[in-house]
This record gives structure tokens, sequence and C-alpha cells, in this order.
């Protein structure tokens, strides 16, 4: 059997020894591929943050602290998302927030799969190669659990999964369900406040919607009218009209400026055609003059 590699892919490949449990009988070797965390979209916290893949489907917040930590001796864990766990869905600090923005309807629509029914299971139970993002403190305390990581690949020897944490083990397979059967149904309480928060944003979408509509049904076309239907309701509150005024004012203007241009182009033609009709007078006036004159001259004899 070969040596196991110690980085795959840029990923530093940590060995884990799980432990045999009430479901499985036999102690496995699991391993976790973490690096930097690399996003396409850089945000703040991605140059302290390691990217997990392939996490136990057991892991919980506490369990990835108590790894990098305690176990690794690595820096100190601010916070940590994964990808399939509705912990991550945004708070209501930050949704209330983004709402005195004025989201538009569509992010509200999208906003709308954030809403569930209350969870029945205490834990939450990844799948198979499921990833994480572990946002430390700060820079260096990355570096340090990245480099306690590399280290113990090195050395080949796995580490215990949550040694030492064994208490707060989830459960697995069949006690997993007899201990939250309990808990199939919700209560009552958990339900209303699930269904009110997801009526409350459907309502916002709703109105969203409708002014956008309104706003566009007051938008003039190219001709400068105003297409008046039957579901309009004839006006728009007073901040929206003046930013619908503003925004159509440098068009008015250009109209205008326009306008001016071709009267007074205009007014120049006029003015030449009264030029030249003036300079056609006045040569038939002369010519008139000199036949007169050579008539006159004639006629003396």
């Amino acid at each position: 059997m070969g040596k196991p590699p110690r980085e795959l892919g840029g990923f530093v490949a940590l060995p884990l020894r799980l432990q045999a449990t009430g479901a499985f009988h036999q102690e496995a070797t699991h391993y976790l591929y973490l690096k930097p965390h690399d996003p396409q979209a850089p945000n703040e916290d991605a140059p302290r943050s390691l990217f997990l893949v392939n996490i136990p489907i057991s892991t919980t917040i506490a369990s990835l602290k108590h790894l990098l930590t305690t176990q690794l001796e690595g820096g100190r864990v601010e916070k940590v998302h994964f990808t399939d766990n509705v912990q991550d869905r945004p708070s209501s600090a930050s949704r209330s927030s983004r709402k005195r923005k004025r989201m538009t309807a569509e992010e509200l629509e999208a906003g709308l799969d954030t809403y569930s029914l209350p969870d029945v299971f205490d834990n939450q139970i990844h799948q198979s190669g499921s990833t994480a993002i572990v946002v430390f403190v700060d820079k260096p305390s990355m570096e340090l659990a990245l480099k306690a990581a590399r280290r113990a690949a090195k050395s080949g020897a796995s580490v215990a999964w949550r040694q030492g944490a064994e208490s707060k083990l989830p459960r697995l397979g069949l006690t997993r369900y007899e201990h939250h059967k309990h808990l199939q149904f919700p209560s009552r309480k958990e339900v209303l406040r699930s269904v009110n928060g997801f009526m409350t944003a459907y309502a916002q979408m709703e109105e969203a919607r409708s002014r956008e509509t309104a706003r566009k049904r007051q938008l003039p076309d190219d001709d400068g009218f105003v297409m008046v239907t039957r579901g309009s309701r004839g006006s728009t509150r007073v901040e929206e009209a003046r930013e619908i005024a503003e925004k159509h004012k440098g068009k008015s203007k250009s109209l205008e400026d326009f306008y001016r241009f071709q009267m007074r182009n205009k007014r120049k033609e006029e003015q030449n055609d009264m030029l030249k009709k003036f300079e056609e007078d006045k040569r038939r006036v002369e010519e008139m003059r000199r036949r007169r004159g050579i008539t006159k001259v004639r006629s003396n004899p």
C-alpha cells in the first residue's frame, strides 16, 4: 500500500481517525483537505479564512474549533460557514439593514428561499464531501492553524477526531432517530414564527413589484407621452415623481436646445431669402432706370 499524499491539488491532506460508534463499530481514517480560502469574489474575511473539503458528516462548529484550536494548537476561530447548513442564513439584523436600502423585487424573491420550517434535529448531518469555510480572528491565526495541519500531515499520524469532546458527539444511526422521534413535529410557536417571516418577506416582494410597475407606467416614451392603463392609479409618491422628473430633466433640456437650434437656423434662412429678394429687386430697379434713360435720349432729336 502506497504512502498517502501530504498535499493534493494545493490542499493539505490531514488524516483524521474516526472513533468507533454504535452505528459503526470499527475505527476509520478520514482525510480532511484544507487550504487558504481564495474565492472568485474576494471579501474582507478571505485573507484570514481556510477552505475545508470533505468534512466529516458529524462536523459541528464546536468540533472544528476544537480540532483547529485545541488539538492542532492553531489560532483562534471566529466563525464557521457550512455550505449545506441552514445556520448560514442571513440574520434578521442583516435583513433589516438591507430592507432600508429598498431591495428590488428580484432580490426579495431570491431571499424567500432562506425561510423554511424549523428543523426537527438539534444537529446537522452533512453530506459526504461537504465543504466549510473557517474564519479566524486574524491572518496570523489562520497561518498558524495551516502550519499545524501541514506538520500533522507530514508526520503521517492521524488526529483523533473530537478527542476530548466525546460528550458533545452527535448521535448517529438508529440512536439519532430514536432520540429525536419526539421532535418530528415542531412546536406551534416555531411554525408560526417561520410562516410569519415568510409571509412578511412575500408581502415586501409584492410591494416592491407593484412599486416598480407603477414607476414604469409613469415613464414617458420616446415621443414624451405617458401611457395610461386601466391598472394605473394616476399618481406616484412625491419622492418617486421627483426622481422621475430629475431623470428626464436632462432629456427635456436637450430637446429644448434642439428646437432652439432649429428655430435659429430657420430665422437665418428667412433672412438670407429676404436679402436675396432685396438684391434681385435692386437689380431690377437699376435695369428699369437704365432702360428709361436710354429711351429719353433717343426721343430728343
